[in-house]
């Protein structure tokens, strides 16, 4: 039923062009599917500098780490996100997530392999894995928004999706309700690995919606990494600040 709404509520807002859904504006020609061109132009990008190891927007070229990373280490190589978690960037993923405009998935796409190609290319990896969701509420959903920006990496630059090697065994409370040290205990032996040998010795690159305190892919890491993988990259949307 869900997946039917929201095919119905793409191919509406095609059909018969409605308003915004940020600002309430009649949507125009440089609509990015149910946010209009003057919103989407509001999206901060995280450009340089940022922190090598996380992607956390820098304000000084002087710094190579931020403070999180000054004290943390993590079990992938790096992160890299291509805006701030905050404004048109956040409402438009929750949109995405929870209000089933599954279309913004293409043009949030676009954002990620802009970004791509302007912060370094994707030449060392072997294939794209999605942070997974858990089964119930994936089906209850219809769709992991994850699996959809890796499904548009993943043809646009002609890389293998792995989307049956990563699954998550347990359901866990939502991340944006806990503390930094609750997020860490809430995703430990969440993940787990089937297929492994899709990924021996490869270098992933993994792919969910937002990163912020590097939990969940820190998690995933750790289990791909013990599957027999060669190393982890992580590209998100947005980055928490």
């Amino acid at each position: 039923m869900k997946k039917i709404e929201s095919i119905v509520t793409n191919i509406l807002d095609v059909i018969f062009p409605a308003d915004c859904k940020i600002c309430g504006n009649k949507l125009g020609k440089d609509r990015k599917g149910c946010i209009c061109g003057n919103c989407w132009s509001k999206i901060k990008i995280i450009k340089p500098p940022f922190c090598v190891y996380c992607g956390k927007q820098l304000f000084s070229h002087d710094e190579s780490f931020c403070a999180d990373c000054t004290r943390e280490r993590f079990s992938f190589v790096d992160n890299r996100s291509v805006g701030i978690y905050e404004g048109v960037l956040k409402e438009g993923i929750h949109l995405l997530k929870y209000k089933s405009y599954s279309s913004l998935a293409k043009y949030f796409g676009e954002l990620m392999v802009n970004f791509i190609e302007e912060n370094g290319g994707v030449d060392d990896i072997d294939c794209i894995i999605p942070v997974p969701m858990y089964k119930k509420k994936q089906n209850k959903r219809d769709y992991n928004q994850a699996e959809l920006l890796g499904r548009y990496l993943a043809e646009y630059f002609k890389i293998p999706l792995f989307t049956d090697v990563l699954i998550r065994v347990k359901e866990t409370s939502p991340q944006h309700e806990l503390s930094r040290e609750e997020r860490f205990l809430n995703v430990k032996d969440v993940f787990g690995v089937i297929n492994s040998h899709k990924i021996k010795w490869a270098c992933i690159l993994l792919v969910d919606d937002i990163l912020t305190t590097g939990a969940t892919a820190d998690e995933c890491s750790k289990v791909l990494l013990g599957s027999g993988a060669f190393q982890i990259r992580v590209f998100t949307l947005a980055r928490g600040m």
